[in-house]
């Protein structure tokens, strides 16, 4: 009876159409957290075909949103992920259930998605909660294989922060401008921004907007409720001087340092973005996070832009599409996939993944009887870069690997000509790291 109480839900007379295309239906739902122990709001965004497939099942993206925002914060990504996926021939498989939770909280501008006496156990609220909310309620697939987690600024650090601690709940991330480790030039770098806008290295919430989110930081990574009238540990003391033991705590929320945990992990893909020239100092975080996957041999993909702390679609619109191509390929290996939104002329099964790609491109397909087969890339302009098979191919499946390392980023298509049709996918390189 506990559960049933838990998770009846509210959800708000007026669900809400895109009216232009209507390519989603919106849900401004409430429910009781037992994290929080308060009822909280998450809008969750439904393909607008939904109601036409009663039996298929979705996967789902929960999107976590930065410091100052919430439930509604989404709402930009939520549109731009259902107008791509539409946009997409290459992609068959049903959009997904995107979810957005509400992760404000007093006293200051969020709840950094973590634990915290100061806070409440928002970690909690959204594995625990939320998870078994939107899987209650809608067609979502309870697997891993069927779940994305991202995030923008307070919510990039979040969306990393929950898959290292949970690798098991998700199959994809996308950390967006979020600092995901505690390197010496961002800490540097936040406590000269602190001093200019106090005049002192004496925190003060009122000073303006880069001390409101730097004691937020810390409300979430060293929180201490003995600490009035802030109930933060500074990482920085009066005279400017680090304080070690506020500093080893905040350390503890280093995701670089959490990625050797990975190392066991199956089936978890990453896609990184943010800005070069972040005044925040985010990109060295990210580097800092590369250099650990890097050396643990965990492969991600990304994209890097010339801007700094900021919404920057082409990026979204390159994670979006990674998390779709990942899907796609949990759908096409699992019995989910009843409904697809295109279709081929072409007989032969072909995929490719992920998509986009930084170099290395998985390609495969399957023959029912013997068959001559042309593989080529080309480029945009439709120019020929390579041939990977030509020739009799034997029934069965095929699967190979090519390298785009040399190739400039942009968009490329990869062409399957046989007897029975022709296929033309396109994907997206990014440039690699």
């Amino acid at each position: 009876m506990k559960k049933i109480l838990l998770f009846s839900v509210s959800l708000l007379c007026g669900f809400v159409f895109n009216l232009n295309a209507q390519d989603y239906i919106r849900f401004d739902a409430s429910f009781y957290s037992e994290a929080l122990e308060m009822v909280k709001k998450v809008d969750v965004y439904i393909p607008g075909d939904y109601y036409l497939h009663p039996d298929q099942k979705y996967a789902t993206i929960y999107y976590l949103h930065g410091a100052g925002g919430d439930e509604g914060s989404g709402s930009t990504e939520a549109s731009l992920y259902y107008q791509l996926h539409e946009g997409y021939n290459d992609i068959s498989s049903p959009p997904a259930i995107f979810v957005c939770p509400d992760g404000s909280c007093e006293p200051y501008m969020g709840s950094m998605w973590v634990n915290s006496p100061l806070y409440g156990n928002y970690e909690d609220f959204v594995m625990q909660d939320v998870i078994q909310f939107v899987e209650s309620n809608f067609r979502a697939i309870p697997e891993k294989n069927f779940r994305a987690i991202c995030g923008l600024s307070m919510g990039g650090f979040g969306s990393a922060w929950l898959t290292l601690n949970c690798p098991d709940s998700f199959r994809v991330c996308f950390p967006y401008i979020g600092a995901l480790a505690f390197p010496d030039t961002t800490l540097s770098e936040w406590r000269d921004l602190v001093y200019n806008e106090n005049n002192s290295y004496i925190l003060n919430y009122n000073a303006g907007f880069l001390s409101q989110v730097h004691i937020t930081t810390l409300g979430g990574w060293t929180p201490n409720m003995d600490l009035p009238p802030y109930y933060v540990e500074p990482l920085f003391d009066s005279m400017g001087n680090w304080v070690d033991t506020s500093i080893n705590k905040g350390y503890h929320f280093d995701c670089s340092r959490r990625v050797k945990d990975l190392q066991n992990v199956d089936s978890l893909a990453w896609f990184l973005g943010a800005g070069k020239t972040d005044y925040m100092m985010i990109y060295p975080t990210y580097q800092m996070f590369m250099d650990s996957l890097e050396y643990y041999n965990i492969d991600y993909s990304s994209y890097f832009f010339n801007g700094g702390h900021e919404y920057h679609a082409y990026t979204w619109y390159l994670g979006l599409h990674f998390i779709d191509s990942i899907f796609y390929e949990s759908f096409v290996n699992s019995p989910y996939l009843l409904h697809s939104i295109n279709s081929t002329s072409a007989s032969i099964p072909f995929r490719i993944y992920p998509n986009p790609i930084s170099d290395q491109v998985n390609i495969s397909y399957k023959l029912s009887k013997p068959c001559n087969v042309k593989l080529e890339i080309r480029d945009i302009y439709g120019k020929l870069l390579a041939v990977l098979e030509d020739g009799k191919q034997l029934p069965g499946e095929i699967a190979l690997r090519y390298n785009l390392s040399k190739y400039p980023a942009g968009m490329y298509f990869i062409k399957l000509e046989s007897e029975e049709g022709i296929t033309i996918r396109k994907i997206i390189k990014v440039m690699g790291q």
